[in-house]
């Protein structure tokens, strides 16, 4: 073993290797768009939803209704009218208190405002719900005025109380700067305020058909460029699904569309998913590139190696010669890197060149010459570096995924030079 020890502060800079996929570079933030119209109020007044936030409505359903005085609201808010809660209301509540508490972030505080809203939006159905239910009891018995115009749904769809200003985007608009959301804003149209005519009240989806919009790199859009299925997993409830991939540019921008004829339901509030596309996934070990070398080996017939020495290491017999021109012959023990059907890959720092070894009975004689390149890394476990042989499946800009069932090769967690150029093989390195 050659001694390699530094005496500057230089040290060999050290990677654990770890499982990796190529699904990663497939996680892709996308965005939703829909068919969807908003609903402008036709009066001023207080506004009393009929329907709630995802129901499915025909055409000319009861949406909202419209009224001029505030007077019926305020005596169920001083808590004289029971608001009672159904056990679909609790299960409702309970779930969004545990998703927050689940899924809360002091690095995305964001998700704060979403549950506040959230919940006020089922205080406000709980409001309208009473409100329908005990509104005429109460003009009855208090002698209060509880008139109210009553509008219906122009179309048949899915009702949403949220707008973020997306509602009329076009795959031809999207930009990368939407991606960003540094200016994103989603704003709740349920208030219990008074509001001016032409104020936004709902928003209507009228197709079942939706899109998810995802961004993707120009090696991401080559790969795809022969694919128009693609299975996916939407990562915010882990529900896969096929959906049919088309892709488009927008000057230099690559996109991919994704459209789904199902599930529109289940994401009616959500303009940005997080997707996994399944394509070209493959599992094995990530190592940097800059982990990797390449490096000479003697091409030994298998029939060469042998077992010898005081142990049960296989190695070669190489002919030694003394001053006198007398021939002995000595084991050397021997890593194979790597063999195939026919040759063992032998350190080429072993021997020199025109070494000549024997086969174990002496019969046949070699010149070693032939020569042969094997990919890989160092490997630097035990306080030395070794050579490890890779198998690489897949290429990024700056790792690989590698084959984690390479004979003599790699596993998770072993420890290798994270420069392969400052690794020396079965140098000491601590």
């Amino acid at each position: 073993i050659n001694v390699y020890i530094y005496f500057t502060k230089e040290h060999i800079s050290i990677y654990e290797v770890h499982e990796g996929t190529t699904a990663k570079d497939n996680r892709i933030n996308g965005l939703v768009l829909r068919q969807e119209e908003v609903v402008l109020s036709e009066k001023a007044g207080y506004i009393t939803y009929f329907q709630k936030e995802g129901a499915r409505v025909s055409r000319n359903s009861s949406v909202y209704a419209v009224d001029e005085s505030r007077e019926i609201v305020d005596v169920i808010l001083s808590g004289d009218v029971p608001i009672k809660l159904t056990q679909k209301d609790n299960a409702q509540i309970s779930h969004e208190i545990l998703s927050f508490q689940k899924n809360f972030s002091d690095s995305n505080f964001s998700s704060v405002y979403s549950f506040k809203e959230d919940a006020s939006s089922m205080v406000l159905d709980l409001l309208n719900t009473t409100m329908l239910n005990y509104g005429q009891t109460i003009q009855d018995t208090t002698g209060l005025n509880y008139s109210y115009d009553m509008y219906n749904s122009q179309n048949a769809g899915v009702v949403s109380y949220y707008v973020d200003s997306y509602e009329s985007l076009t795959m031809n608009q999207v930009s990368s700067s939407i991606f960003d959301k540094e200016d994103y804003v989603k704003s709740n149209l349920r208030a219990s305020s008074m509001l001016p005519i032409n104020s936004q009240i709902y928003k209507i989806v009228t197709s079942d058909i939706w899109n998810i919009i995802l961004p993707l790199s120009s090696e991401q859009y080559m790969s795809l460029r022969d694919v128009d299925q693609a299975g996916v997993t939407i990562l915010k409830d882990k529900l896969d699904t096929k959906v049919k991939v088309e892709l488009f540019q927008n000057g230099s921008e690559f996109y991919a569309e994704l459209t789904l004829d199902k599930y529109m339901t289940n994401y009616i509030n959500d303009r940005f998913l997080d997707v996994e596309l399944h394509i070209n996934s493959v599992e094995g070990l990530k190592i940097p590139k800059s982990s990797i070398v390449e490096k000479d080996f003697y091409l030994v017939p298998l029939e060469y190696f042998t077992e010898g020495g005081d142990s049960n290491r296989k190695g070669l017999i190489k002919e030694v010669f003394s001053e006198k021109g007398d021939i002995t012959y000595q084991f050397v023990a021997t890593d194979i890197y790597y063999e195939d059907e026919v040759y063992g890959y032998v350190d080429s720092d072993m021997f020199e060149i025109g070494q000549g070894i024997v086969s174990n009975n002496n019969l046949n004689r070699l010149s070693l010459s032939q020569m042969s390149k094997l990919t890989g890394v160092y490997c630097i476990n035990t306080g030395y570096s070794v050579f490890k042989r890779i198998e690489i499946l897949y290429e990024d800009t700056e790792y690989y995924i590698i084959d984690k069932n390479t004979a003599f090769g790699l596993s998770a967690y072993d420890h290798i030079a994270l420069d392969g150029s400052t690794a020396i093989n079965q140098a000491i390195i601590y």
